[in-house]
Parts: C-alpha cells; structure tokens; sequence
C-alpha cells in the first residue's frame, strides 16, 4: 500500500503552537547557551589534551550552526532547526573529546529536552537523526569513540536502538501533544476571527442604523446604506434603487451607487422588471446567484439580452427586496463582482439586515416629506404666535407712543416684513409717518423730510394712497403685483388700519422687497390686523396715561409754592424734577411759609404713592401744615397733628414722610422734628458737612398715637440747609447709603450760588439719567451780614417783621447798643412802610442799603414817583418819627426813583469785617 506522505505531513504539527513572542524569548536563551557550548567545547578539548588543530576541527561545527541559527534572513522553523542541530553536535562534540564517558550522554538528554522548547517536529526529527547517525554509524565505525560503556562497546546499535526508541517516544508524545495544541488553537482563531468579523458586521449595521436614524435626507441615508453594504459583501460595485413620489403624487425611480463612479451608469437605462430582476422588484425574496451568466433566466430579455454594452462585468449577484413595514417594496439592493462564488450566506445576510434598515430610512422619508407642509404650516403659525406674543409683551411695557410704535416695528421687521411704518393722524387730517423700520438710506427722502422712502410719505386722508384708504374705511389693503402700482423694489405691500375704541387712530404699512424674496398674503394681513388692533389699544392707552399724568403733574405743580418767600438774611432756592417717562407722578413736596413772627417755616415731604391721588393727598397735608404752622405750632405739633389728619382722611394703609423746620432768621436757631424722611444736610461756610439725624419718629400714618420728638441746631452765618426727598439719592441701582455719600461730596464741588448748587447737586447725585421716581430740592442759606446791608425787598408789609429782625442782627454785631437799635429800628420801618405805602404802582420791590463806617447811614428807595398820601388815610407823622431819632433825614423824589437818606451818629460801635452782602 503506497504510503501518503502528504496525510503524515498533515498529522505533524505546524510548529504554530508557539506564539511568536514566546518562541522569540527561548531563541535566545537557546542561543546563548549554544554560543557558550562554542565557547566551552574548545577549552576543553585543549584541556583534554587535543591539539589545536583536532579542537578547531571538532568545534567548528557548533559556531557555524550558532551563525546560521542567529540571522535573520532565515525563516523561524530553518533558525530553530540549525539551533537544534547546534546544540545536538555540542553532545556529539563531548562525547569525542571525553573517549565516550557515559555521564556525557545525559548532557544529550538534557539538550534534547531544550531542543523540546522549540515545539517542533523538525527539531525532534533532527534529534532522531542524531541518534542514528552518531550512536549507530560512528559507534559501528568506532565504538571506543562514542562508547566506552561495555555494553555498548559490545552491541553499538543496540544501545543506538535504545537511544533511538527513547528519542522517538519522546517525539511523537511531543508531537502529538503540539498537534493537538496547534488544532485548540486553530478552532480559537477560527472562533475569534469569526467573533471579529460578527462585531464588525454588528457594528456596521449599528453604524447605519445610527444614520438612518440621525438622517431625514433621503439622498445622504440611501447613499450610506449603499456604501456599507458594498463594502460588507466585498462586493465589486452596488446599487441601489428605489422610488420616491414627488408633490404631485407620481411615482419615479432614483439610484445610488458604491464601488464606481456615477458616469459607469450615466448612459444606461433603469433597471426593467426583468426575469432576474423580477423577483427582487416584486418583493418575492434574496436572489443569489454563484454565476448569473448561468442561471437559466439570463439573457433571454431583448433588446440586450444579457448587460448592454459596455456594462461593468457580473458573474457573482446578489439582489435582496427593499420591503417598509406595510410590505410595500420600495426598491431593491444590488450587488455584482466579476469572479463567480464571490457571495456567501454571511453576505446575503448582511445585505437583508441592510435592505431593512433601507426600508425604514425610505419610509421615514416619505413620512418626513408627507409632513413638510404641515410642518411649515405650523411653523408659520408659531411665527404668527411669536409675533403677537412679543408685540403684546412690548405693547404693555411702555406708555410712550413712540417707544410703542418703535418697538412694534422692530418685531414685525424681519418677523413678518422687510419695513415697517406706523401712520398716526392729526388734527389737520394728514396721516404722518411717526416710526419705522428700517430707514433706505439710498432710498430719497419723504416729502415731510423724514428720511423714510417715499413709498411711504405722509398723507391726506382723503386720497388714494394705501394708507388714507384704510384709515377711512377700516379696511386693509394688499398689493402684491405690478398692476397694484408697486414700485421697484418692492415685491409687495399692505396696509392696516389702527382702529381704537373711539375710532380710527392711524395705520400700519408693511412691505416686502424682492431681495428677500418674501411675498406678503392673506395670512399675513390677519396676523398685521390683529398686530394693528393690539397696537391701536395700546396708543389709546399711552395717551389717555399721558393725559392723565398731565393732569396730575398740574395738580401737583399747583400745590408747590410758586414763589418762594424773599425774607432778608436768607436765601433760598428750590428745584423739582418729575419721574421719567412711563412713571407716574409721585407724592413729592416741599413748602416755605414766611410766619407772621419773622420766623421761616420749611417742610419737605414724599406721599407714598403716585398719581392723582397722591398729589391729591399731599394737597391736604400741605394745607393742613401751613395752618398748624400759622397757628404757632411747633414742627412735633403739627407732625402730631397732620398724622391724625391722615388717619383720618387718607385711605387705608396711606403713608407719607415728612420733615418740618422752623428758622429763626434772627439767631439761626432751627427746630425741626422728622417722620420717617431722609435727613436733611447742613453745610457750613468752611465745607464741612453734616446730616440731621436727630429727632426721627414713624412715618405719617404708619401708627394711630405717634410722638414725633423735636430737636434744635444753631445755624452759623453762611450755612446751607438742604432738604430732598429720596428720589434725588435713592433708585433700583442706588441704596441710600451710596446716595448720601454722593450727595454730601457733590456739595464740595458745588458753586456758591444757590440755584447752581441745586443744578449741580441734581446732575451728579442722581443714578440714572432718566429718574425712576418724583425728586425735589430745597436749599436754604442764612446769610453772614457783613458792613454794608444791601436788601432788595418785596413791597409788602409783612416782610417789615423779619426786616427788623435782620437789621437788629446786623447791628448788634456792629456793636450798637440796644436803645440806640430800637431807635434806629423805629426810624428805618417807617422809611420802609412808607415805600411800601406810597411806592408807585409799577414798584413791586424797595431797596435798603444801610453802612456803618463811624456813622450809620440808611437808605430806602423805590422806583417811580411816590403817590401823595390821601386825607383819609391813617399816619402821616412817618417823617416826624424818622426826623426825631435819626439825626439827618432827608427825602428827594423825581420821576425815576424816590429816596429817603437817613444818618445817625452812634456813640458805640464797630465795623463789621467782611464782605458786603447782598440779599433778596
């Protein structure tokens, strides 16, 4: 029986078994230990006592093998069979140069069992022939050489045989042992290359899984289910066709291809239902085909009969039906390769796991393109809903016109047109352009000079125009082509009238441009009119606030003083400065109030609160103020008093803060009481500043039973009182702390004069440009009189009293004894009563001059010619009593002026040092 040596060569192992990273690592130990056997073997056989020559020659064997085991340019099983035969001669080298000493066959076993680590057959195979060649040809030729052991000096190859059967036994136990290995790891690799190509397969259809599902392109996900299933079945090129039905609801045939450019198809036609192709466009199943141009159904459709000319070459086909969910086929998958066999099962699966991740991408496409146009509609109408939601939001957050009508136009431009303008009527009957959006800058300017384009100029009523028409009957108007009379560039136009609740206010105009491509429509015209109705309400109301605030603001204007008292000795000057726009009139107030004792009265007060009530409110209390006050009362009285007034009369829960002070223009002593409003500042002549934080009680009708404590501060010459409310130093952006330290370093940068210092103290104070809340100032200055006296005085008789207090101040510090003053003081108000008295009718203020310089001199004049005194008026012994206690009195008239010119010797006195001072 003839033996078959290709079955034994497969039974050997393939020396596969060891993996290459190990079999590196025992290479080289193995090598180490063969070129230290080259090494070895020389020094021995010299020790031996061989001749160099014999030692060369029996060692030259082990460093040749040692070479051709180290190069690289040998494959493994070559390097591990010439190590193998190294190591086996360095036994036989031994054994020679040791006269055959029997330990010296153990070192064989030992390198046998190394040869072992290489777990290969041609190792072993070299071992066995070792054996044969050494133990039984050079052991018959000479035993003594290889044997000195009886036995074997007496049957060689028996103990040959011996060796031989131990080495053989030993080779096909390892042997069968490797091959057996070799075959495990053979079924693991199979396992994991199958296990690898399975995860690939998953994560491809995962991968386009992923992109069907992140993808509503129809084109992007068909084109990446062609990609990936083509390279999956290694497939030479593949396609995909599939039908899609456009907005009218036909049907048409699409195709993707993979593997080839798309000019390989260009010129042929679409796939025809064919008898090959039948099956997959009818949806019946997977068409695989080992050799097309075989299968029976091949080449019998004309008019090519087979692939038209100059298709691409298709032996291997593959074709699997595109199904949706409903069984409906959409299309089919197609695969070609020009060599036969090419498809296997793995592949047909892979293609029919692809094809139903077609189907849904189709399907889901459809249905995306199916629901395009609703979506769109219900874009549109969450537009429209966002257009009237932020036009509501804008249309309440201001109570401006303009700002109304400013920010409607910036949302319906771009939200629903290119411009926009808003038309308001006046009373001449001409719908004006008020706001719009945007301005054409190279457009030419509107007849009122406006800079809109004269697309939309203003208007009469009466005429054609778009606008006039709406305004008159209420109607809309749309234009959308040339025959409209639209002119370039628009592409179209509408107009909307604002109809409030009393009637027409005004229109709206939109237009559209053809660079936008935008065309206004019916749509649009009910979503403008819905904007026009809501803007209309919300103009009706920003001037029916406006109306009110008016109002309002002259009431409260009406109940602040008109002119402040001209007393001598002080200054005073005041400023108010209402909310900005969108913020009603507060409660702020201030009074001054000349008392009939020469005293000044001052308050300064805030109404929680705003509007017509609040200025109505603080109307009662300022009433009520002047006439506790004028009674004599002191400021904690008349707290006392005004807070069970409010009580009273104000409605539930009304409160107001108020501070009440009274100066006594004479000694500068100040008595103030303070419920619950911000401290008032005093400034003195050299910088320094403090805040009046004493006697601070509730405020007014924040409690029934109240006491409002009262405190006293003495005034130098030349200090400022300054009373505010909080509006002035206290806002959203500002506490009141802040406010206070700013108010108090505006006042070092301030100018003297007193209406200067309210300006400044208002422009650096206040946080924001545009207040949040009502402000007011008072500034009160008791003068430092100096030598000269200068007065200009109101022509009335109930500033003499706090003249003579002024003049008794002034003389008292010019030293002038007390009975010399009340002299004086008789003699200079009959001057002044007479001024008051006579003065001509045009005259509404008198001047007093009085200088000390050694002697007193006073002069009183008025403007215009005195009239004469009429018989039945009381007095005439006015110049008697200035004669008797001035020691020169003198009267000159004339058309211009009248004078009296008084001088008194004092016999006590001294000049005052400083500055003349000049006051109201």
């Amino acid at each position: 029986m003839p033996v078959d040596l290709r079955s034994i060569r497969r039974a050997l192992p393939e020396g596969r078994s060891l993996p290459e990273e190990l079999w590196t690592r025992r290479h080289r130990g193995i090598l180490i230990l063969l070129w230290a056997h080259a090494a070895f073997i020389p020094l021995f056989a010299l020790a031996r006592g061989f001749s160099l020559g014999h030692t060369l020659l029996e060692g030259a064997v082990v460093p040749v093998t040692a070479l051709l085991a180290s190069s690289s340019s040998f494959s493994r099983r070559q390097r591990s069979a010439a190590a193998s035969l190294g190591l086996l001669s360095c036994s036989a080298v031994l054994v020679h140069l040791s006269g055959g000493v029997i330990e010296m066959h153990f070192h064989f076993f030992v390198i046998v069992a190394v040869v072992a680590l290489y777990q290969d057959w041609i190792c072993f195979l070299a071992a066995i022939a070792y054996v044969l060649v050494h133990h039984g040809i050079l052991g018959a030729l000479e035993p003594s050489s290889v044997f000195n052991h009886y036995a074997a000096l007496n049957h060689p190859w028996k103990w040959a045989a011996i060796h031989a059967f131990f080495i053989t036994g030993i080779s096909v136990a390892c042997l069968v042992t490797w091959r057996e290995n070799e075959n495990v790891l053979d079924r693991e690799r199979e396992a994991e290359n199958r296990l690898r190509e399975e995860t690939r397969i998953v994560e491809t259809l995962n991968d386009v899984g992923r992109t069907v599902a992140a993808n509503l392109d129809l084109g992007t996900v068909v084109q990446r289910v062609t990609d990936a299933a083509t390279d999956l079945t290694a497939a030479a090129f593949g396609a995909f066709f599939y039908n899609v039905v456009n907005a009218k609801g036909e049907s048409y045939m699409l195709f993707a291809l993979s593997g080839v450019p798309a000019e390989a198809f260009t010129g042929f036609p679409m796939p025809r239902n064919t008898a090959v192709f039948a099956p997959t466009f009818a949806g019946e199943g997977t068409v695989r085909l080992d050799d097309v141009t075989a299968d029976p159904r091949y080449g019998h459709s004309p008019p090519h009969h087979g692939l038209p000319e100059g298709h691409l070459p298709v032996r291997s086909y593959l074709a699997v039906p595109v199904r949706s969910a409903r069984g409906e086929v959409l299309g089919g998958l197609f695969f070609g390769h020009p060599e036969t066999g090419r498809f296997t099962d793995v592949d047909e699966r892979l293609a029919e796991g692809i094809a139903a991740h077609a189907a849904v991408a189709i399907d889901n496409a459809r249905l995306y393109e199916a629901q395009r146009e609703s979506r769109e509609v219900a874009e549109r109408a969450q537009r429209r809903l966002a257009v009237l939601a932020d036009a509501s939001r804008v249309l309440a957050a201001s109570l401006d016109v303009d700002e109304i009508l400013g920010e409607l136009s910036r949302i319906v431009v771009p939200g629903l047109a290119d411009d926009c303008v808003a038309f308001l009527a006046g009373d001449d009957a001409i719908l004006r352009p008020v706001v719009g959006s945007p301005p054409d800058p190279d457009g030419p300017d509107g007849p009122d000079g406006s800079g809109w384009p004269d697309r939309v100029p203003v208007a009469p009523i009466d005429t054609v125009h778009p606008a006039g028409r709406s305004f008159r009957t209420g109607e809309s108007v749309l234009l959308t082509s040339p025959s409209d009379d639209l002119a370039a560039p628009l592409s179209s136009a509408m107009v909307v009238a604002l109809v409030g609740r009393e009637g027409p206010l005004g229109a709206l105009a939109l237009s559209t441009t053809a660079v936008s491509g935008r065309v206004l429509s019916d749509d649009d015209v009910s979503l403008a009119e819905e904007l026009g109705r809501r803007a209309a309400v919300a103009v009706e109301h920003a001037r029916l606030y406006a109306s009110q605030r008016s109002a309002a603001e002259t009431l409260q204007h009406s109940l602040l003083p008109e002119v402040l008292p001209e007393l001598p000795g002080v200054a005073i000057a005041s400023r108010y400065l209402a909310g900005g726009p969108g913020v009603e009139v507060g409660g702020d107030w201030y009074d001054v109030l000349a008392l009939p004792d020469g005293r000044l009265a001052l308050a300064m007060g805030d109404v929680v609160g705003r509007g017509v009530p609040a200025a109505s409110l603080m109307g009662q209390l300022r009433n009520g103020l002047r006439a506790y006050i004028v009674e004599g009362r002191s400021p904690g009285e008349v707290l006392g008093l005004l807070n069970r007034l409010l009580r009273e009369v104000g409605a539930p829960h009304q409160m107001a803060t108020l501070v009440v002070m009274v100066l006594d223009p004479e000694t500068g002593e100040l008595r103030y009481a303070n419920a619950g409003h911000p401290p008032p500042l005093v400034e003195a002549e050299d910088g320094g500043s403090q805040f009046l934080e004493g006697a601070v009680s509730v405020p007014l009708g924040a409690i029934g039973h109240a006491d409002y404590p009262e405190a006293v501060v003495d005034l130098t010459p030349g200090s400022t009182l300054i009373l505010y409310t909080d509006g002035l130093v206290e806002d959203r952006t500002m506490p009141l702390d802040v406010g206070l330290d700013r108010l108090q370093a505006s006042l070092l940068t301030a100018p003297d004069d007193l209406d200067a210092m309210c300006e400044h103290v208002t422009a650096h104070v206040m946080a924001t440009e545009c207040a949040q809340d009502d402000m007011a100032i008072l500034a009160v200055r008791w003068l430092e009189l100096g030598a000269t006296l200068d007065l200009q005085l109101p022509s009335h008789a109930r500033v003499l009293r706090p003249l003579r207090a002024a003049l008794r101040r002034w003389l008292a510090a010019a030293g002038v004894s007390d009975h010399e003053a009340y002299e004086i003081l008789v003699a200079t108000t009959e001057a002044c009563s007479n001024a008051i008295r006579h003065g001509a009718p045009q005259a509404t203020h008198f001047d007093l001059r009085a200088e000390l310089n050694g002697d007193l001199a006073i002069v009183v004049r008025s403007a215009g010619r005195w009239r004469e005194r009429r018989p039945s008026a009381p007095g005439g012994r006015g110049l008697d009593i200035m004669r008797q206690f001035m020691d020169d009195t003198q009267v000159d008239g004339g058309d211009d002026a009248t004078e009296i010119r008084m001088r008194r010797r004092l016999v006590n006195s001294h000049p005052q040092p400083g500055a003349d001072v000049d006051a109201p």
